[in-house]
């Protein structure tokens, strides 16, 4: 079973109290993605260091959905270092736990657009990551 224990993140970045609402968003996906039986193993054996990871990915959703926001990670170098543990499931899974997120912590708005550029992040990182 995947690391369970809670994260306990240091202050807040700056982008995480300019967006709390996807800094909430980012942390109760990733605390259900942890304990997902197919997708946990994975974050297990990859993130070190979660208050990091949950400020960078909350950047990154900052940026997709509003415009604005500091993250400079390269996502498709990140999943392709994975590509040998992901399949499809992986991916649908993924954005299965983001949708019912979304839904549970954002507007309507929000959650629509967050769910769609899902969907369009994961097709691509899908084709790149996935292809033969």
């Amino acid at each position: 079973m995947p690391d369970s224990a809670p994260i306990t993140p240091p202050a807040p970045s700056p982008v995480q109290e300019r967006h709390p609402d996807l800094a909430r968003l980012v942390e109760h996906f990733y605390g259900q993605a942890r304990q997902d039986l197919l997708l946990g193993p994975i974050f297990a054996d990859r993130v070190e260091d979660w208050p990091h990871h949950l400020r960078a990915l909350t950047a990154f959703w900052a940026a997709q959905l509003r415009g604005r926001g500091s993250y400079r990670g390269t996502p498709l170098a990140a999943h392709r270092a994975m590509a040998s543990r992901l399949s499809p499931a992986h991916f649908a899974r993924w954005l299965e736990l983001w949708d019912a997120a979304t839904v549970q912590v954002m507007g309507p708005d929000d959650a629509m657009a967050l769910q769609t550029k899902a969907c369009r992040i994961a097709s691509v990182l899908q084709a790149a990551v996935l292809a033969p």
